[in-house]
């Protein structure tokens, strides 16, 4: 999978050469990474190849809750990046109150919350972390389902409140 980072000039044309790579087979699949509703809809019809995987920042302090859905009709995977907040960001996230209640509901940890939340909204997550049992946290978030009303209150979490900018 090869990601073209964000728009930008001479996008399209990094894209064909993109495109050119999968057609030559160098790689396999090629993405998107940055790329909002407006940015989409001027760039896809001048390529030839639908990308397989846009990746965005997504954690509940910033849903894109218009972009998800957008991109998931399209039949594109949505994958997140910064599930927990990214830089600076990542304790007061795993703090929040609603959230720790959620968790503490569950007896799971608050960060198992938030990758269970991206995963019933159809988010691909990429937690990053080098420390073995964070990992394995990381991956037990398939034996407890979130209700419709714990992902509402994550929901309304949502502060729009963007952590990196590209």
């Amino acid at each position: 999978m090869m990601l073209l980072h964000h728009p930008g000039e001479n996008d399209v044309k990094a894209y064909k050469a993109m495109e050119q790579a999968v057609a030559e087979g160098k790689i396999r699949s090629i993405g998107l990474s940055n790329w909002y509703v407006e940015e989409l809809e001027e760039f896809l019809p001048q390529v030839t190849i639908k990308p397989s995987l846009v990746q965005n920042e997504i954690h509940p302090y910033y849903q894109e809750n218009d972009v998800i859905p957008y991109i998931q009709g399209l039949g594109i995977v949505v994958q997140g990046w910064y599930p927990f907040g990214g830089r600076g960001h990542t304790a007061e996230l795993l703090g929040d109150l609603t959230i720790s209640d959620i968790a503490n509901t569950h007896g799971v940890t608050s960060a198992q919350v938030i990758l269970r939340w991206n995963l019933q909204k159809g988010v691909v997550v990429i937690p990053g972390s080098g420390n073995s049992d964070h990992i394995r946290e990381n991956l037990d978030i398939f034996d407890f389902e979130l209700t419709d009303d714990e992902m509402n209150r994550i929901n309304a979490l949502d502060r729009g409140e963007k952590h990196d900018w590209y």
